[in-house]
């Protein structure tokens, strides 16, 4: 026994499909408008990890990036953070 109508059903799924199109276009829009370098603590909290697991990145290849030795800011190139994690994820 079904509760609605073929035609309810179909105003659902359709409603559904278009909600989810919305949120992806989003997601995707607001990927493209992240600045190219980010912070370390920043990075940390956006992939929700722990330093030593940065670190782990590091070892394999993720190049850090500061202005001078002394320098403790420390930045990432996004690009490179995402291609070595589409890399290891092989």
């Amino acid at each position: 026994m079904n509760l609605l109508s073929p035609e309810t059903e179909i105003a659902l799924i359709d409603n559904m499909v278009e909600l989810c199109d919305k949120h992806i276009a989003r997601a995707i829009e607001s990927q493209y408008n992240k600045a190219p370098y980010i912070q370390q603590k920043e990075l940390l909290e956006e992939l929700k990890i722990k330093p030593l697991y940065l670190k782990k990145l590091e070892a394999r290849g993720l190049k850090r990036i500061k202005l001078n030795e002394r320098d403790k800011t420390v930045f990432y190139k996004r690009a490179d953070v995402y291609k070595l994690l589409d890399k290891l994820a092989e």
